[in-house]
């Protein structure tokens, strides 16, 4: 039996004869601390996410319907509608897994004379970006300390002079400027000295 657990409960009436687990590969999980100390580590092979096909049989009197109280596929794809785009718990009791994924909208089409509905879902596994480890220790509720150390310019050694600026202002400006300014610090030596 496969339940998915958020808001609402909804339990798939049917059990699916195959259940897919998507692009396996080994992920890098980080968990952050709250001093704000990030630790990565690989994680273990695990699936990115889960996909089997289902069948809502159009008659509720169905004998291998394992769900008591299953109101029709309308009913149930409602049901699905208000939990797409969320968070949910999926169970699955038979591989003794649970997983949290996020429910999308599945595939599908109403087939048949007593108007089943056969569909296809597919629900990538819920990962959260951040997770902060709560602890009432001393040394975890204080920030961690960030040290500051000023460094030297690195040496120029690819041998490459920088390109000389042009100066807005023009040389004999600049010539008036420079004997103003030797004059000033002139008088000063000469008030000084006296």
């Amino acid at each position: 039996m496969i339940r998915l657990q958020g808001k609402y409960l909804l339990t798939f009436p049917v059990t699916p004869g195959e259940i897919e687990f998507r692009g396996y590969g080994n992920d890098i999980e980080s968990t952050t601390s709250i001093n704000l100390l990030t630790n990565n580590r690989i994680s273990g092979r695990r699936p990115k996410s889960i996909a089997f096909e289902f069948i809502l049989p159009g008659d509720i009197e169905e004998p291998y319907i394992e769900v008591e109280g299953y109101q029709g596929p309308r009913a149930w794809l409602q049901g699905l509608d208000r939990l797409t785009g969320a968070e949910a718990l999926l169970t699955i009791d038979e591989l003794n897994l649970a997983w949290n994924v996020l429910v999308g909208p599945c595939d599908g089409r109403f087939v048949g004379k007593k108007v089943d509905y056969h569909g296809t879902i597919e629900l990538p596994l819920f990962v959260k970006e951040e997770f902060v480890e709560w602890s009432n220790q001393k040394q975890l509720l204080s920030p961690a300390k960030v040290i500051a150390k000023q460094q030297k310019a690195r040496p120029n050694t690819s041998g490459k002079t920088a390109k000389k600026s042009k100066s807005l202002v023009e040389p004999a400006i600049q010539a008036i400027q420079r004997d103003r300014i030797e004059r000033k610090l002139a008088s000063v030596y000469r008030t000084i000295g006296a």
